[in-house]
């Protein structure tokens, strides 16, 4: 008899992006503070013991499905792979996942990492009732540290991916601390508008040397000491969210990758323009890119800033008569305080 487990994986966005120079094996040091955000997957594993294990991927609806890579590396047979090789004696186990892909593929809002988290906890979760039933098990299920240690194996993002809501990540991004907030803290949620020009896709090995090349380079700290913020932005941000004050929190966000990749991908600068123009509170590029935030005061700003957006492009395409360029994905979503959670 199979076992049913829905998962919803929430996307994640960089709120701010430091970069602090270069380890001696030469990684970056990242001081990011990374959030989940109401767009997300949603994957239904379907999983029983078989004498004839294997893994089966499939696409369902989703408005993005139709990019999805249905293959042996995809990251969510890795974390399968990883998972049942974890156990002291692994179960062959027939595992059939259906994926609803919400997330735009290559956005840098680590969709692929979501996946991966999403099913270390189906599979985890398989194996707790497995146990609540009385059937002696070896080695699993796993505690939720163990479930961190194997994400990493996989990527820097799919820890995160699992603890989600709001966290500092520092190192390579490997080290996380959760920002707790009180249940009367106004500082969340935020509300904003995601931005993704359909067929942009920026390698984030490309990124950072880019960063490394670019001349004059000025940290976001150095741009906002005019603010009162000296050496970490994102520790101002982290702090003034902790004390509820959301509007000074948002003063800090920003991104040391713009003033590198801007310069190439001048649509994503024409993005974020835009969009200060039509009222954004603050916008800013996620990670590497190439998805824009735009934060806005509340839901309904959030829908007046997409539909202004669509407008405007639609407005000068139709005046210029000009070829028309990439067309932009939009997404109006807000911060939430879980990453991947299973559904009843």
């Amino acid at each position: 008899m199979s076992t049913k487990i829905k998962v919803i994986a929430p996307a994640k966005i960089n709120l701010t992006f430091e970069l602090k120079g270069l380890f001696e094996d030469g990684y970056h040091r990242v001081s990011s503070l990374m959030q989940s955000i109401s767009l997300a997957d949603l994957l239904t594993f379907d999983i029983e013991r078989n004498d004839s294990p294997g893994i089966e991927l499939k696409a369902a609806k989703g408005k993005f499905t139709s990019e999805f890579p249905i293959s042996p590396d995809n990251l969510i047979a890795k974390a399968i792979r990883l998972y049942l090789s974890s156990m002291e004696k692994p179960e062959p186990l027939k595992v059939k996942v259906e994926i609803e892909k919400n997330i735009p593929i290559g956005a840098g809002m680590a969709g692929g990492s979501g996946n991966a988290a999403a099913a270390l906890l189906a599979l985890n979760a398989y194996f707790e009732e497995r146990a609540d039933q009385g059937n002696a098990l070896k080695a699993a299920p796993f505690s939720q540290d163990e479930l961190l240690s194997m994400g990493s194996k996989l990527g820097v993002d799919v820890p995160f991916s699992f603890l989600g809501g709001t966290a500092r990540a520092e190192g390579r991004g490997e080290i996380l601390q959760a920002l707790s907030l009180a249940c009367d803290n106004q500082a969340l949620p935020l509300h904003m508008v995601l931005a993704k020009p359909r067929h942009l896709h920026i390698a984030t090995p490309w990124a950072f040397k880019k960063y490394d090349q670019f001349e004059d380079k000025l940290s976001l700290s150095e741009k906002l000491k005019d603010r009162g913020i000296t050496d970490d932005a994102t520790g101002f941000a982290c702090q003034n969210l902790l004390a509820g004050d959301q509007e000074k929190a948002i003063t800090a966000f920003g991104n040391d990758f713009e003033q590198a990749i801007f310069p190439d991908y001048r649509e994503l600068k024409g993005i974020k323009q835009r969009f200060m123009n039509l009222g954004a509170r603050v916008c800013h590029m996620t990670g590497s890119g190439p998805t824009i935030y735009a934060i806005a005061r509340d839901t309904e700003h959030a829908v007046q800033l997409k539909e202004a957006f669509e407008e405007s492009v639609l407005k000068e395409t139709t005046i210029s008569c000009a070829a028309k360029s990439d067309p932009v994905d939009l997404f109006v979503v807000q911060t939430l305080e879980h990453g991947v959670k299973i559904l009843d």
